[in-house]
């Protein structure tokens, strides 16, 4: 399908509507907005067009506050889950936890300390939800996929990597993850750049993707999101736009240049689709924006 340019918002800065390199954006079903700023240890809430609603969240290490907000997710209560990860220059994680905020941003609840355990975390940084509202989230430096329920519950864990071992199951460097109406889960493999697809309980299914700026190509993918059709966009962030594939990985579309003019990105990271599948939103991450697209027609 065509991806068409509606609209954008943002400049860098710390007001309302403002941002500081912006990365993970969900739409609840009310077709609201929600950015994690990264930069300003916030979550912003706007209306479908970008008119500010909301924010909360300030750096600290409290309940409700944030260092480094990463990827946002929403529940069908139109819960808010914010995946946060300190990580020194070394990759050594300080923080990593889940916060769980009502859709006006009032805290629930939190889970997740650093460690290799079920339930811990080295770096979480994707989430997404399951039909059920079961909760998938992106272990990256523990190279695997949890998934919890919507109180924070550990369920069950798959994916593990061993260098040099280069097996279709392992996960080299899982950012980002979506699922499909059948709940099976894609995932980004960002050093690898590749897209890897799971049953719903982690068996692996296929993989696509290579190095490169062709179709089907990637540098460095990060984030992702599904049509209710079931056709994937990849935000390729590298290459500065973003790809859609069939749920069995063949290239559909692409869209997108290094700039900043309308449908121009520069290291974009997150997308989201909103409920209805009629409109899109990137997180255009080093121009400080969101940009939004409207598809001409559906997947059937």
């Amino acid at each position: 399908m065509d991806h068409h340019f509606k609209g954008m918002w943002g400049s860098r800065g710390t007001g309302d509507g403002q941002f500081e390199f912006p990365r993970g954006v969900a739409v609840d079903f009310d077709g609201n907005v929600y950015v994690a700023d990264g930069g300003n240890h916030r979550i912003q809430k706007f209306t479908s067009t970008g008119i500010f609603l909301d924010k909360w969240g300030v750096e600290g290490n409290g309940e409700g506050q944030f260092k480094n907000p990463i990827h946002v997710a929403v529940d069908s209560n139109n819960n808010i889950y914010v995946t946060e990860a300190l990580v020194t220059f070394s990759h050594f994680p300080l923080r990593t936890r889940i916060q769980k905020f009502t859709s006006t941003g009032d805290f629930i609840k939190q889970w997740g300390e650093v460690g290799t355990a079920d339930g811990q975390f080295r770096r979480p940084r994707g989430i997404t939800v399951e039909s059920d509202d079961d909760i998938l989230c992106v272990d990256s430096l523990n190279f695997r996929i949890q998934k919890f329920t919507s109180d924070g519950g550990f369920i069950t864990r798959w994916g593990r990597y061993e260098p040099g071992d280069d097996r279709d199951w392992h996960l080299g460097d899982p950012v980002d993850i979506a699922v499909d109406s059948n709940d099976d889960n894609y995932v980004t493999d960002f050093f690898n750049n590749l897209v890897k697809k799971f049953t719903p309980s982690g068996d692996f299914i296929r993989k696509w993707g290579s190095s490169g700026i062709g179709d089907g190509e990637f540098r460095r993918p990060n984030g992702m999101a599904t049509f209710s059709g079931n056709s994937l966009l990849v935000v390729d962030s590298l290459n500065h736009r973003l790809q859609e594939f069939s749920r069995d990985g063949v290239f559909i579309t692409k869209w997108g240049s290094n700039g900043i003019q309308p449908s121009q990105f520069n290291e974009p990271m997150g997308v989201a689709i909103n409920k209805t599948d009629d409109m899109h939103y990137v997180s255009d991450t080093r121009n400080h924006r969101i940009q939004r697209f409207h598809p001409d027609t559906k997947v059937p």
